[in-house]
């Protein structure tokens, strides 16, 4: 029978199953750590969801919303003249020369 010199250096079965079975734990944990944050995270977005809704309503009943609405379909020529102004305005401001 030859030896290669290394007996002992291979890990007995027993090793091998208690590695897996501490791997296959810690991984367990992971994934429900894991879960458990998806969980929070898409519960937060909803609720942020949900607020944004409610004060985007609050926005667009806003009177003077309203107002600038009902000037809008008045005078379309006048506010598309007004957007492009202001747009050329920021892009002036913002622009690196």
């Amino acid at each position: 029978m030859q030896t290669n010199g290394m007996q002992g250096s291979t890990p007995g079965a027993s090793t091998v199953e208690k590695l897996t079975e501490q791997a296959s734990e810690r991984l367990g944990r992971l994934s429900d750590t894991a879960q458990e944050t998806v969980g929070r995270v898409t519960d937060m977005a909803s609720e942020t969801a949900s607020r944004l809704r409610e004060r985007g309503q609050q926005l667009l009943d806003h009177p003077t919303i309203g107002n600038a609405r009902s000037y809008v379909r008045e005078h379309p020529v006048a506010a598309i003249g007004i957007a492009i102004a202001v747009g050329l305005l920021i892009s002036r401001l913002t622009s690196r020369r």
